[in-house]
């Protein structure tokens, strides 16, 4: 029998892993902050305006998933799969790097 492993931060006494921080963190609230300009639905795919990963003027190839926090640009071809991937991508941070700073942001524990 194989032991499962979960990555995890630890953020003061507590520890958070990515399953608790997608549970938590509500995907259009992240995409909210990170892309103001953005005219952003409660469901589904969403245009999520200029690109954060290059030097986009052309809006409408940028989108996010308010549900799952996936994001995919059709221009660069930055793409990710949810909430953390997007932390990662946008701050060049490591997977734990992530985890840590979404929890401190968000206040999640």
């Amino acid at each position: 029998m194989q032991k499962k492993t979960t990555r995890a931060a630890n953020t003061g006494s507590h520890q958070i892993n990515a399953h608790s921080i997608k549970k938590q963190l509500n995907p259009l609230d992240l995409y909210r902050h990170e892309l103001p300009t953005a005219k952003l639905k409660k469901h589904g795919w969403n245009d999520g305006g200029l690109c954060p990963f290059h030097a986009d003027n052309h809006a409408g190839s940028f989108h996010v998933n308010v549900v799952t926090g996936a994001y995919k640009c059709f221009a660069c071809g930055a793409a990710g799969s949810d909430v953390i991937a997007f932390t990662m991508a946008l701050y060049g941070l490591k997977f734990v790097e992530a985890l840590e700073q979404l929890a401190n942001d968000w206040g999640l524990v």
